[in-house]
This record gives C-alpha cells, sequence and structure tokens, in this order.
C-alpha cells in the first residue's frame, strides 16, 4: 500500500489502517521513550496524543505530500510530543499544584490567594470550556475516567485521556508564560 493511500484510509477513519500504524510503532516509541527516562504511563498519553495528531494532520490535509514514510512521520510527532514533555517538566510539575484547592470563587480559608494559587486561577480561566470540565471532574470532584466519559459524552476512554492530556499540557505552558 502506497503512502497516499494510507493517507486517504487514515482521513476516512479506517480504523484497521490507524490501528496498523498503533500497533507497528508501539515498540520503537517506547524504545524512544525509555531512552528520555519517561514514565510508562506518560509514555502512554504522548503515544496515545501522537495517533490523535497523526489522525488530525491527514484530516486538516498537513500530510497530503509527505517525504517520509507514515510510519517515519508518526514517530517524529512522537518524539516532539516527548520534548516538550521534557522541557515543560523541567520548569513546571504540575504535581505542586494538585493539591492546591480551586473552588468556584477561588478562595481560601483566609480569602487570600498566594501567587501561585493566583497564576494556577488565571491558566485554568484561559483554559477552554471542555479541558475546565475535565479537570475539574477529574482532580476536584474526584471521577473516574470512565465516569467522566459518561458524563461528558465521549466515545471511548482513550480519547478522553488524551484530551485530559493536552489540557494539562495546555495548563503547563500557561504556567510557564507566567513565570
Amino acid at each position: 500500500m502506497n503512502k497516499n493511500n494510507i493517507v486517504e484510509r487514515i482521513k476516512q477513519n479506517d480504523t484497521a489502517t490507524i490501528k496498523k500504524i498503533y500497533l507497528d510503532n508501539k515498540l520503537s516509541f517506547f524504545k524512544l521513550a525509555n531512552r528520555y527516562s519517561i514514565p510508562n504511563e506518560v509514555a502512554l498519553d504522548i503515544y496515545q496524543d501522537s495517533i490523535v495528531a497523526l489522525v488530525e494532520n491527514a484530516r486538516k490535509n498537513s500530510i497530503d505530500d509527505l517525504k517520509s514514510s507514515i510510519n517515519t512521520y508518526f514517530i517524529g510527532i512522537g518524539k516532539f510530543m516527548i520534548f516538550n514533555y521534557l522541557k515543560t517538566k523541567k520548569t513546571v510539575d504540575l504535581s505542586e499544584f494538585e493539591n492546591t484547592v480551586i473552588t468556584e470563587s477561588y478562595t481560601t480559608e483566609d480569602n487570600t490567594l498566594n501567587e501561585r494559587e493566583i497564576a494556577l486561577k488565571k491558566a485554568y480561566e484561559n483554559l477552554g470550556e471542555q479541558c475546565q470540565k475535565i479537570l475539574s471532574l477529574f482532580y476536584f470532584e474526584n471521577k473516574k475516567l470512565e465516569e467522566i466519559q459518561t458524563i461528558l459524552n465521549y466515545e471511548n476512554k482513550d480519547v478522553l485521556k488524551s484530551q485530559k492530556s493536552r489540557c494539562i499540557s495546555h495548563l503547563k505552558k500557561s504556567l510557564n508564560l507566567k513565570k
């Protein structure tokens, strides 16, 4: 099957073709992620984001004139996302914000916010409505992904996980810009 035929199949959401690309590249990608000491859970999120990006790029006609193979291009997306993860990981560790309580009014017990909480509040407010819903349900209401999938009508859990990962990435990027 030639490259253009594969791109057309991706555009048509041919699940067999997408699944083949996903499975054919998994080992190579995880070897790459392990070289950079990426935790497996994070690597899986990045890998799933990469497949979503590949499909989105195909649908936007961005890869119609692709010079490399689909697999090379796909691994390149993953490598780029790994580097972005490493770049953001060095500057902001989101886990330090996970215990910060944000309520609708964004106040603490003494009604004052520290600098970090203010930055988090602003970054959160600048996220899209869907990201706010996902993160709020997951972090503040302690809902499981399966529950969020049902509440927000996501087709499958992997799509939701990828979206959550992108939302966190956007939040991290916003926080890095504030520093």
